[in-house]
Order: structure tokens, then C-alpha cells, then sequence
């Protein structure tokens, strides 16, 4: 027996013809409860009703008054769908995909907000006063020398005069680990990836392997003649740079002789550093000249490149984290330029006048921006936006000329020491993290920021 619908009956249309495209189809006579909006529902029937007119809108007075207008509209809105349509209790069709109506409105509005919170993110904070201070008497005042190193163990090695402290920066405690003779002095410190070997250079040309967890000498490595000035640790090679224009670079899994010596530098050699893979060795010195040494020529004193441009000795030296073949060098108190190369060509690729000594350098591991330590003509640390080397702002505090930076395992901390016989720890590469864990961190700082403490 065949059977016809009822014509007052309402079956939705599933037309491809309708301009709304929806994520699923629901039965056609069972209302999906999922997509009702069962509060909008409950409004519509509690609401008081006005008529409607032939058009099927609210009918409301010629003159409203401004508390019945802004009923009207509110309802007018209400009680429409995503389409503009009478608003419906009961729904039998799938989400649309897309908003529209009022919600396109909203939709731009977060979009809008989204991106003002964007460029609030983008805005550069730097600190105005160091986390913390540590007094470093008898600190040696020279250019030259490298007297701080912070390890791969969160442990800052400082050289004072005839001793060597380390400085546990989780626990705050403080270990003596030697002593020099009376007419001797330390003159470099560099750590051993693996957190526990320490190199450590003099002024009567001894050049030592430390073992910090034991506190006891392991060996000395001969081969120079006067002051050791720089090290730089590329694996088990540790390359030491001294006052006798040579770079030595010692395997320190074989006997106490170099493994190779290199001859390019006619003044001390004052600045060492292995760039990150390994690949290249970049020297420093007196005379003026940056060479760039390649680790597979290291049998022979031919360099791969010899960078001229700078007017003064050249200490800071450092290597980009994410453009492995880029350098950036900084000249001394007459020549004051932070430099870019090209090691690949030896090409400088941009040069800046700091108006002061630049002693050190180092770069920033989330964001692209370089910190320079200064002497003369400045006192302190300034922070520049890479390439365009743009200047950021400065960190201020020190009284007297920086001499040395070192950076935290996590990139985030920066810590100078300067000729006022202090160091400052510096928040200057704090990475991006969320609103409350930056709350959490002010809060737990500001215990340390207070403090004043002394390394001896």
C-alpha cells in the first residue's frame, strides 16, 4: 500500500543548491541535540512576544525609546541564524563550516586582537639591572686575558689574580680549586664540554688540565714560551693561543706534546674560537689580524683566510649559532667596529662603529641579536639586531670597562666581568615563554636580584 506525505509536514531540504556546505549530515526528522543552541532556544520562548509584520520581521512601536531600541537590535540579532534567517529550535542539519553573519564580525574582531597580542609579543624588553652580583677582587685588569668561562655543568670558572674559584650558579657554592705561586697568575680558563676538565692558562706560559670534581691537577701540556692569553675546546682538541704568536693545538687523549703548531700571527694571540662543527678555528691578535685556520690543514701554518680590516687588537670573537660560516669580530679601544664575515669567502660583510673598545661577544641562541661587552668609551654591554645591526639598548651597571662575557648552557644568562672587580649576571637572551611562567620567573628572580654576594 503506497502512502503519501502529509502536507503540513516539514521535510528539511538536503539540496546540493543551498549556499551553506556543512561538515556532516544529521537524520532529516531527528534533531541533532549536539548543534541545538539550547540557550537561544530557552531565550525565544520565555522572551516577551511582539507581533510580526507581513515580512515576517518584529513589528515594534514608530517611536522607541533608546531601551527599546537596543531591545529591538539585540533581538533582531538573536534571533537570526548563521544565514540571516528566523533563528530555529530544532536542528536537523550538520555545523556549517564556515561562520557568517554576526560571527564573520567576531571572527574578524579575535583576528584583529590576535595580531595587535602578536606585535605586543615582538616588543624587545631588556633588563635595567643585573639578576645578580658577585664581587671578584684582585680581578686581573687586561685586555687580553680570558678569565671567566661558564661550563656545559652551570659552573662559572673565575680567575682572580693567583686564584681560581668556581662558582656553582644552581647552588650558589663556592669552591677554591688552586693556587698559583706568588709570581704567577691565572691568565685563561676554558671548560671541557663534558662539564668536569678544565684548561687552564698562565702567565709563566703553563698550561694545565684540571679535574673540578676531584679538585686535583691531571697534566700539563707543553709547548709555549710566555703567557697564555686564549684556549678554545673543539673535542678532544684543545688550542691555546699565547703572547709567543703561536697557536698550538693539543689532543689531550695523547701524550703532553702539541699535536700541531701554527704560525700566522706576528703579535699575542689573544683570541681563539672553534666554531661550532668543528670545521674552522678562528684566531685573533696584536697585530691586527683575524686568520681563519681549517681543523683539516691543521699540519701546516697555511690559513684559509686573513681578514685585514681591522686598526686594533682583536680579542672578541664569535661564531653565529644558526649561519654556521659567519663571524663576528670586535676590535680594540682604536678600531672600536664590530665586524661580520664571510669565513666560506672571507668576505666582511658589514662593519660597525661602536664608538668603544669591544672586548667581547656573544650571540643570542633564540633571536637574532649579538651582545657586545665594552671598554674604553663605553662600560657596558649593548645588545644589536642581526643583520641589520641596528642597537637594541644597552645594559648598564658596570663602573669601569668589561673585559670578559660568558654565556649560560641554556643561552638565556649573560655574565660580565668588568675592571670594577664585579661580576653581574645578566637576563639578557631570556627565550620566548608563556605570560604566567614569565610571572613565575619574575617571582622566583627577584629573591636572587636582591642579593649581593661574594665569590671568596
Amino acid at each position: 500500500m503506497s502512502s503519501c506525505p502529509n502536507a503540513d509536514s516539514y521535510i528539511p531540504s538536503l539540496s546540493s543548491s543551498s549556499s551553506t556546505q556543512f561538515a556532516q549530515q544529521g537524520d532529516r526528522f531527528i534533531p541533532t541535540r549536539s548543534l541545538m543552541n539550547l540557550d537561544m532556544a530557552q531565550f525565544s520562548l520565555r522572551r516577551r512576544k511582539n507581533p510580526r509584520s507581513s515580512d515576517g520581521a518584529l513589528d515594534f512601536p514608530a517611536i522607541l525609546t533608546a531601551k527599546e531600541e537596543y531591545r529591538r537590535r539585540l533581538e533582531e540579532n538573536l534571533t537570526m541564524d548563521s544565514e540571516g534567517k528566523p533563528f530555529k529550535m530544532l536542528a536537523f542539519k550538520g555545523n556549517p563550516k564556515c561562520h557568517g553573519g554576526r560571527l564573520r564580525v567576531l571572527d574578524e574582531m579575535m583576528k584583529v586582537e590576535q595580531g595587535q597580542s602578536n606585535v605586543t609579543k615582538t616588543l624587545r624588553s631588556l633588563p635595567k639591572a643585573p639578576e645578580k652580583i658577585l664581587d671578584a677582587p684582585n680581578l686581573v685588569d687586561n685586555y687580553y686575558l680570558n678569565l671567566i668561562d661558564w661550563g656545559q655543568n652551570n659552573v662559572l670558572a673565575v680567575a682572580l689574580g693567583l686564584d681560581l674559584y668556581l662558582f656553582n650558579v644552581a647552588t650558589g657554592v663556592v669552591q677554591k680549586l688552586m693556587r698559583t705561586d706568588a709570581n704567577d697568575y691565572v691568565t685563561c680558563v676554558a671548560w671541557f664540554e663534558d662539564g668536569r676538565t678544565l684548561a687552564v692558562g698562565h702567565n709563566n706560559s703553563k698550561l694545565q688540565l684540571w679535574d673540578a670534581t676531584s679538585s686535583t691537577k691531571l697534566r700539563s701540556l707543553r709547548g709555549h714560551k710566555a703567557t697564555v692569553d686564549s684556549l678554545s675546546w673543539s673535542g678532544h682538541l684543545l688550542s691555546s693561543g699565547s703572547r709567543d704568536a703561536l697557536i698550538i693545538n693539543h689532543d689531550v687523549r695523547a701524550a703532553s706534546y702539541p699535536s700541531s703548531c701554527l704560525r700566522g700571527h706576528s703579535g699575542e694571540v689573544c683570541g681563539l674560537r672553534w666554531s661550532p662543527n668543528g670545521k674552522l678555528l678562528a684566531s685573533g691578535g696584536d697585530d691586527n689580524l683575524v686568520h681563519i685556520w681549517e681543523a683539516t690543514n691543521m699540519a701546516s701554518s697555511k690559513y684559509l683566510h686573513r681578514l685585514d680590516e681591522h686598526c686594533a687588537a682583536i680579542k672578541a670573537l664569535a661564531w653565529c649559532p644558526y649561519q654556521s660560516s659567519i663571524l663576528a669580530s670586535g676590535g680594540g679601544k682604536n678600531d672600536r667596529c664590530i665586524k661580520m664575515w664571510d669565513a666560506k669567502t672571507g668576505q666582511c660583510l658589514s662593519s660597525l662603529d661602536t664608538k668603544a673598545q669591544v672586548s667581547a661577544l656573544v650571540w643570542n641562541k633564540h633571536q637574532k641579536e649579538i651582545l657586545s661587552g665594552h671598554g674604553y668609551g663605553q662600560r657596558s654591554l649593548c645588545l644589536w639586531r642581526y643583520p641589520s645591526m641596528s642597537k637594541i639598548g644597552e645594559l648598564q651597571g658596570h663602573t669601569s670597562r668589561v673585559l670578559n662575557l660568558s654565556q649560560s648552557p641554556d643561552g638565556a644568562t649573560v655574565v660580565s666581568a668588568g675592571t670594577d672587580e664585579t661580576l653581574r649576571f645578566w637576563k639578557a637572551f631570556d627565550p620566548p615563554q608563556s605570560m604566567h611562567s614569565r610571572i613565575d620567573d619574575r617571582e622566583s628572580d627577584s629573591l636572587l636580584s636582591i642579593k649581593r654576594m661574594q665569590i671568596r
